[in-house]
């Protein structure tokens, strides 16, 4: 049983990267097609995946209702979000949420900017630990042992030209992260893309999460972006106080 539930949860994770056929899943899982056939038909039955015109499988409702679900259940969503939006209306660019689940760093809300040309990104992602705004403002202002910890098991794989790849170099702008109290994204994570994000604080002063203001640098330079630095940390304060942090 626990086998079958393991792949089960295979398919899950494999076919939520895209959409995948049968004959892949059958190879990923190293089973019989039929095997996987049945597999399948016990998730679509429950509406954990959906089959495509073209007989590809995807994610099903299911699983969006119960990522949802537990989106909802994190306070941080709630009482960040009138900041997020505030944010984003005095930038006009997009403002992420990213809160630090079972070891990584998830994208739990988004205010998207108005802009044709904006940041793609989806709600319930995963953000590289080591280059993406959101996580490195949590990893800067994590205790040391928990950041330590964190990047013990991490491979920081390049991203971009500007992705920092060595263990001193990133200390050493997590530390420069800490005196400033906002982190900067150069173009780490996605080429075109920076941001500037700060982390959010519990009523325990424990970190809960960070926000960031991500844009195209076709449309923002650096002093730009830079320029919206206060406005980023009046939203991490603020929510910080809601969430009964003192300073």
């Amino acid at each position: 049983m626990s086998q079958t539930l393991d792949r089960a949860l295979q398919i899950l994770d494999y076919v939520g990267e895209k959409p995948r056929r049968i004959a892949e899943i059958a190879e990923f899982l190293n089973v019989h097609h039929s095997t996987a056939l049945r597999f399948l038909h016990t998730l679509r039955n429950h509406g954990f995946v959906h089959e495509l015109p073209d007989h590809r499988y995807r994610l099903g409702a299911a699983m969006f209702r119960l990522g949802f679900q537990a989106l909802d259940g994190l306070e941080l969503r709630s009482v960040a979000r009138p900041a997020m939006e505030r944010l984003s209306a005095a930038t006009g660019e997009t403002v992420h949420l990213g809160a630090l689940e079972d070891g990584d760093v998830v994208y739990i809300e988004k205010v998207e900017s108005q802009h044709p040309v904006r940041t793609v990104s989806r709600i319930g992602a995963i953000a590289t630990l080591h280059c993406a705004g959101v996580s490195k403002a949590i990893l800067a202002f994590l205790p040391e042992a928990e950041r330590e910890a964190l990047l013990a098991s991490h491979e920081l794989v390049r991203r971009t030209d500007h992705t920092l790849t060595s263990r001193e170099a990133l200390e050493a702008d997590l530390a420069l992260s800490r005196e400033r109290g906002y982190v900067l994204d150069d173009e780490e994570n996605e080429p075109g893309i920076h941001c500037v994000s700060a982390p959010i604080f519990s009523g325990d002063g424990e970190v809960a999460g960070s926000m960031s203001v991500s844009t195209p640098i076709s449309r923002i330079d650096r002093d730009a972006l830079l320029g919206f630095v206060p406005a980023l940390l009046d939203a991490t304060r603020s929510t910080s106080a809601m969430l009964g942090w003192s300073g």
